[in-house]
């Protein structure tokens, strides 16, 4: 076996103790906080090392077990931006000289696949300004919107991305990927007569389609009446509570879009757990998570109930300014003042706020929310015993 295999082996047999006894809940959230921060280390002393493809290893497989991790997707896409670095600047170049079409293709693509969503948007916006009877440049468009949305849950991206899939389908009315997106984007609202719309449009080009027309039937059978499926209404459902019934990654060819919404309900009690532990090293005094919806989901510290009012209007404040600015939700915000440093930090389904003195870091309060939230997720617990 070669190196790259040996530090996976044996980091994840270290970390994830393969056959043990599972925990109690109590014991769980500090030992995930646990594993977590060692698979993330190991992947940050690779990448500082150089040994990027070790590093880009050991971070994907750690992501199997914590897919909310960002500091272990943050790993993937440096070392992917490292390898692709070259590729992006040969692009641009071509750009410059000439306006060419596969270059706007493969630069947004390549953006996309590296998390850069706003560069993304920029490329495949001019792509549609320089080639606007280009199909698949709608297409490209609409599916970078998509990818926002799966990211932030806006409706108005959403639209966006019907409007370009509804042109790029005016240009060639056979444009397969159009309809298979539309449909992708309504089977996760939970509409699954339009989904098997979309899809019956595609079998009608393509009638040997068999894993695009076993789907279509199993949606038939769930599907409810006809005229009670309202995507403005299921739009605004998913925007307001910041969820959506079905996974995308669960249509076919939706895989790529799955880890865009990733979350899980947070457990009070594990949270409770990891604030515990976590929040000691980093002398964290208070720590709330905070639904879409303004409603606690988790607190941990003294003084709850006033923690939890002044980490809502924080929560709130940063939505309301990534909305006005139109740059989805702000990755960090933080305020300082005599009363130490506080950091929110958005978290899937929720955002998780927490106090601490001026001499810890931003960053550093940041990397214990991440660690928190992730320890704090109901999956990979006992489902029973939560329930006992």
């Amino acid at each position: 076996m070669g190196p790259i295999g040996t530090i996976s082996v044996n980091i994840l047999k270290k970390l994830f103790g393969g056959g043990r006894k599972a925990p109690s809940a109590a014991e769980a959230a500090p030992q995930l906080a646990r594993e977590l921060e060692g698979v993330v280390t190991e992947a940050e002393r690779l990448v500082a090392g150089g040994r990027h493809d070790e590093a880009l290893h050991v971070a994907e497989q750690g992501l199997l077990r914590f897919p909310a991790a960002a500091r272990l997707t943050g790993v993937i896409n440096y070392v992917r931006r490292a390898g692709a670095k070259k590729r992006l600047a040969e692009l641009k170049q071509t750009l410059e000289e000439r306006k060419d079409e596969r270059a706007y293709k493969e630069l947004t693509a390549l953006h996309l696949d590296l998390g850069n969503k706003d560069q993304a948007l920029e490329v495949a916006t001019a792509h549609v300004k320089e080639f606007p009877d280009a199909y698949d440049a709608r297409i490209l468009l609409g599916e970078v919107f998509l990818s926002r949305y799966f990211g932030e849950l806006f409706a108005r991206d959403a639209w966006s991305a019907l409007e370009h899939f509804g042109r790029a389908l005016e240009i060639d009315a056979e444009a397969i990927r159009a309809h298979q997106l539309q449909g992708m984007l309504y089977f996760s609202l939970g509409a699954p007569r339009h989904s098997a719309a979309e899809i019956a449009a595609v079998l009608a080009i393509d009638p040997d389609n068999e894993r695009l027309s076993e789907f279509k039937e199993r949606l038939l059978e769930i599907a409810g009446p006809e005229g009670e499926e309202d995507i403005e209404f299921l739009l605004d459902y998913a925007q307001d509570h910041q969820e959506i019934p079905n996974n995308p990654g669960a249509f076919p060819g939706g895989k790529r879009f799955a880890r865009e919404n990733v979350g899980g309900a947070l457990c009070p009690k594990l949270f409770a757990a990891a604030a515990q532990g976590i929040g000691k090293r980093l002398k964290i005094e208070q720590l709330a998570a905070i639904g879409i919806n303004g409603r606690p989901l988790a607190v941990a510290g003294e003084n709850k109930e006033n923690f939890v009012k002044l980490a809502t209007r924080l929560d709130e404040a940063s939505r309301r300014a990534g909305r006005h600015m139109n740059f989805g939700t702000m990755r960090r915000f933080m305020v300082a003042g005599k009363f130490g440093r506080i950091v929110l930090v958005p978290a899937g389904n929720c955002a998780v706020a927490a106090r601490a003195p001026r001499s810890v870091s931003t960053e550093r309060i940041a990397e214990g929310l991440e660690m928190v939230v992730t320890a704090s997720r109901a999956e990979g617990v006992d489902s029973h015993e939560e329930e006992a």
